[in-house]
């Protein structure tokens, strides 16, 4: 993994020869160092976290890591990072677990900024389910963050890893009164030295999704000392009163899990997962590739955004303050080439994702429509949110740049370039948060490049990612098209999966197929009111696919298709009969 490998390093891949291989370092924290490794007997990638020797050697902090391993490896959960083994050879002492393949929460925030308010309660409902697990098992986490929690690229699945000062729910804090945790996402309680339960872990989750949706703390300090005072002392503010576009159901379940009080927090991790689950539900599923490409639309509306107003910027600052000076003009055509070609990259680099989200069957139909049912999620949990207002710190920048541009222009020729240069470089940064903030402001929080993808912008983005490609059926949205619609065309693929002979001897299955799948469109669009007559045709659809496919596992369902077959067609004909009286029923009216 290194060309040279410290002592440490070489005994520890001593001590796994044969088994692991290390590839490289993850990261390091507290209570360890992880690395990234093969299992060579499964050829797979794992995690290994190591206790650092000089920790190592203290007997209570040794125990200590033992205990997270082990407390760890009891919990099986979709988001909560697995544990396979837990060993000790000698001075070394270190677990190995699952491997996600992604970054941390706290990454993506700091990479792309503030997440969508539906990426933000996906995660906030998968952490609490894995919460939720391990407080059922006298597990509390203690220390739940951005940074220890996980984001799987592939899925977007949240994860919680670093039980590193789990303890049994009935522990005691150490002697003294010793405090664990990160001060910044500690519970008040915790921050006392006081003995916690799950309620700690959920207000932990709180502040972490407080920090996912505004790219803050809800509470912070200058110093460690004056943060844990704030904890003590000092309640968090709403969400909205700093993100104005959190749905109201959210925004809720946040500010109450940052209660300072524990029983006026959610009780346990399982009942927040359930008042998430409750406003999810009325949100369409969207499937990951597109909530991938979404992610990366709004980073780069984010990215590109600022460096194209940032070119703008400095070149309305060349032509109010620097008129005709040849030298200044050189100097800002050169930046706002620049940061227009970095806006230019990261379109680029939009447009291969489009690319590659066409390989895999989706188009921008499902891209605007996912967007479409975002917004509409968003209006109906919170009208307020998507109404243009001015904030009053975008009015505070505004007026900013205004007196950053003045003082530019006054100073733009003074000859000492240490006065000059402070104030030319307020002018160029001023105006360009103003602007971005009136953007944000306008739209009602939402994505500027989100807008234009509905548009001709989209059309051409992905007209430029098509080209050369080959044309392929594209997958539907789940829930976007009626069962029997989906039933018809699942048993049509199978009738013609059938050998030769058999199609023959079924001549008439894609006629009947066709025939009721559109006649009960018809009665679904015409009348509402007979549930039954059409959930007849699903189910009768639906016997006939199971024969086929049957018929294509070699099965042999003779007297079973004959049956099912003359159901489709009595079905067919008894809708067929509503339909037509329904029509003569119609009265004519003359235009």
């Amino acid at each position: 993994m290194v060309e040279h490998p410290s002592a440490d390093l070489l005994a520890l891949q001593e001590a796994l020869a044969g088994r692991y291989f290390l590839e490289r370092e993850l990261g390091r924290g507290g209570m360890g160092v992880v690395y990234l490794a093969r299992d060579v007997a499964l050829d797979r990638m794992v995690a290994i976290k190591v206790l650092p020797p000089e920790l190592a050697a203290s007997p209570d902090l040794r125990t200590r890591f033992l205990h997270e391993a082990r407390t760890a490896a009891q919990l099986s959960h979709p988001h909560i990072v697995p544990i396979h083994a837990v060993e000790e050879h000698a001075a070394i002492v270190l677990f190995v677990m699952g491997y996600v393949d992604g970054e941390t929460l706290g990454e993506r925030v700091r990479r792309t900024g503030p997440l969508p308010p539906g990426d933000a309660m996906r995660i906030m409902q998968e952490v609490a389910w894995g919460l939720a697990h391990a407080h059922a098992r006298g597990v509390v986490h203690r220390d739940v963050k951005p940074d220890n929690i996980l984001l799987d690229r592939e899925t977007g699945r949240a994860m919680v890893t670093d039980f590193g000062i789990a303890r049994a729910s009935e522990a005691h804090t150490p002697a003294g009164g010793t405090v664990i945790g990160t001060p910044q996402y500690m519970s008040p309680e915790q921050a006392r030295g006081e003995e916690v339960d799950g309620r700690s872990d959920l207000y932990s989750l709180g502040a972490t999704t407080f920090f996912a949706l505004t790219g803050r703390l809800p509470i912070n300090g200058p110093t460690t000392a004056a943060l844990m005072a704030r904890l003590l002392t000092q309640t968090a503010p709403p969400v909205c009163s700093v993100r104005s576009v959190v749905p109201s159901p959210l925004a809720r379940a946040v500010d109450r899990c940052l209660e300072c009080k524990s029983d006026r927090r959610f009780q346990s991790a399982a009942d927040l997962a359930e008042r998430l689950r409750t406003a999810l539900s009325t949100r369409p599923e969207t499937p990951p590739p597109i909530r991938r490409f979404l992610a990366d639309v709004d980073a780069t509306g984010s990215e590109a955004g600022t460096a194209l107003t940032a070119s703008l910027t400095s070149l309305l600052t060349l032509w109010i303050a620097f008129d005709n000076d040849m030298f200044a003009g050189i100097v800002f055509y050169t930046i706002a080439g620049v940061l227009g070609g970095l806006a230019g990259l990261r379109l680029a680099r939009l447009t291969m994702h489009a690319r590659s989200l066409l390989r895999t069957g989706y188009s921008l139909e499902h891209v605007q429509r996912a967007i479409t049912q975002d917004e509409r999620f968003q209006r109906e949990h919170d009208a307020e949110s998507s109404r243009p207002q001015l904030s009053a710190g975008t009015a505070t920048w505004v007026a900013g740049s205004v007196a950053a541009s003045a003082v530019a222009a006054w100073v733009a020729h003074a000859d000492s370039m240490v006065i000059a240069l402070p104030a030319v470089g307020a002018a160029l940064i001023g105006p360009t948060v103003a602007l971005r903030r009136l953007v944000r402001d306008w739209l009602g929080g939402r994505s500027l490049l989100r807008k234009l993808m509905q548009g001709r912008f989209g059309q051409w983005l992905f007209g430029v990612a098509g080209v050369g490609l080959y044309e392929r059926e594209s997958p539907r949205l789940p829930g976007a098209e009626p069962t029997v619609v989906a039933i018809a065309r699942a048993a049509d693929k199978l009738f013609l999966a059938l050998p030769p002979t058999q199609r023959q001897r079924l001549a008439e299955v894609p006629a009947l197929i066709e025939r009721l799948e559109a006649e009960a469109l018809a009665l679904r669009a015409g009348d509402s009111t007979e549930p039954d007559r059409e959930a007849s045709a699903v189910a009768a659809l639906e016997s006939l696919r199971l024969d086929l496919l049957r018929l294509n596992a070699g099965a042999t369902v003779k007297g079973e298709l004959t049956r099912d077959l003359a159901n489709v067609a009595r079905i067919g004909a008894e809708i067929d009969a509503r339909l037509t009286e329904r029509d003569d029923a119609t009265p004519v009216t003359n235009r």
